[in-house]
């Protein structure tokens, strides 16, 4: 039973935890899509950095960024997600490495007060993956949470949706689907579905979030994530189909910078400013 008193996006990924994996988890898009942003991540934190994770679901990123060396604080606002990523956390002996606790991005503002008055010291860096940031409705305040949780110079690096991607519009034009294909370009709230339970999302642009974010956060550079890779909506066809998968993957690594905006996903990645 999905716990009282969360935002519906929450009660949403809530409801579905503890068959997400599972569920997700075989689709080679989001395989492929996964790859990329871990890449990012790796390049932009060096080992032994204590890093933020917002959104973190299952704890997949997180476990993956343990086993290189980083150490991570996971928050998610589904206490289900949590208890999932506690569990695995245990498997794979990595509690030395990564925490987790129940946060809601629309939570963080609570949550930095609280560390602050604890006196604990700021992060290192933070990530978010997989649009989780759609999900809030109030993004100005987000980003002045987590601005006071990471210090001066440090990067966040945060997985949006993208503006627009051409691969969706396809593939659900093609299910005949044309109102979802075009959800994108809405400028309020799109209704979505998971677990029978509905919630909003959002796409603004990432010169939107840019300003959400600012003065806090200066944008460095954007990066489209699955720009020829296909977004999950062609699942679980696409999976079919491993060698094109592989070149299309192969194809993103380079067009991943000139044609960032795209991508299924965008990362944007800020810097912490004075």
């Amino acid at each position: 039973m999905t716990a009282p008193g969360l935002s519906p996006a929450v009660r949403a990924f809530d409801a579905v935890a503890d068959v997400f994996d599972e569920r997700f988890g075989e689709w080679a898009s989001v395989a492929c899509q996964r790859r990329a942003v871990r890449a990012e991540l790796l390049a932009a934190f060096p080992e032994g950095l204590r890093l933020l994770e917002l959104g973190g679901g299952t704890g997949e990123d997180a476990l993956f960024l343990a086993r290189h060396g980083r150490r991570i604080l996971v928050t998610d606002g589904a206490p289900k997600m949590i208890e999932r990523t506690r569990r695995k956390t245990a498997g794979e002996g990595l509690g030395d490495r990564i925490e987790a606790e129940v946060v809601a991005i629309e939570d963080l503002e609570d949550f930095a007060s609280r560390r602050a008055a604890e006196g604990a010291p700021p992060f290192a860096g933070a990530y978010s993956n997989f649009a989780s940031l759609n999900c809030v409705t109030d993004l100005p305040a987000a980003g002045r949470a987590l601005a006071g949780l990471l210090a001066p110079g440090s990067r966040a690096l945060l997985v949006v949706f993208g503006p627009w991607a051409p691969g969706e519009i396809v593939t659900l034009l093609l299910r005949g689907q044309p109102r979802a294909a075009f959800r994108r370009f809405s400028r309020g709230p799109v209704s979505a579905r998971l677990g029978g339970q509905e919630f909003g999302v959002s796409y603004p642009s990432p010169a939107e979030f840019a300003r959400a974010l600012s003065p806090g956060f200066r944008l460095r550079r954007a990066v489209g994530i699955g720009v020829f890779v296909p977004p999950s909506s062609a699942e679980p066809a696409i999976s079919r189909w491993p060698r094109l998968l592989s070149a299309l993957e192969a194809l993103d690594r380079v067009v991943a910078r000139p044609l960032w905006r795209l991508g299924d996903h965008v990362l944007l990645d800020f810097e912490r400013v004075e």
